[in-house]
């Protein structure tokens, strides 16, 4: 592994250091101050600032206590200075009880003057039953030789 990756996959160490902390500071800090962000409920925040502002209430109340564990499963350099990074992210509320549903997560980082900072980060929930209807309904169509709609 090279300086600039590990550099990178220290971002999401210190993003899932902030989330179990519950510190919405330090959950975004890894972040541009233009940053855009994306929840997994399709919720758009535009810059760190306005990140950290979001997981004020939510580590107050309804993520309070929870545990993000991140893990890096592809990271691609498409410039010397951008790299595009999917992971996959599961939140836990407690060590016993695991999440039903698991993200998705494509990250942007960049290089910048202050070090690598992750520039963009889209979440989707993967909902293995939407999955499984889709597949079908592709596979009727394929069959068939009919359309979708």
């Amino acid at each position: 592994m090279n300086d600039d990756e590990a550099a990178i996959r220290e971002l999401f160490t210190q993003q899932v250091a902030g989330w179990n902390a519950g510190d919405p500071a330090a959950y975004a800090s890894v972040f541009t101050s233009d940053a855009d962000y994306v929840t997994f409920l399709g919720d758009r925040y535009r810059g760190r600032e306005a990140i950290a502002a979001a997981y004020i209430p939510l580590f107050a109340k309804l993520l309070r206590g929870t545990r993000l564990e991140l893990a890096a499963s592809t990271l691609r350099f498409v410039t010397p200075d951008v790299a595009l990074i999917h992971s996959r992210a599961v939140v836990t509320k407690s060590a016993r009880r695991r999440s039903r549903g698991g993200r998705i997560n494509a990250s942007v980082a960049v290089r910048t003057g202050a070090g690598w900072r992750l520039t963009s980060s889209q979440n989707t929930t993967h909902r293995r039953l939407a999955q499984r209807l889709m597949r079908t309904l592709v596979s009727r169509h394929h069959d068939t030789g009919g359309s979708l709609a």
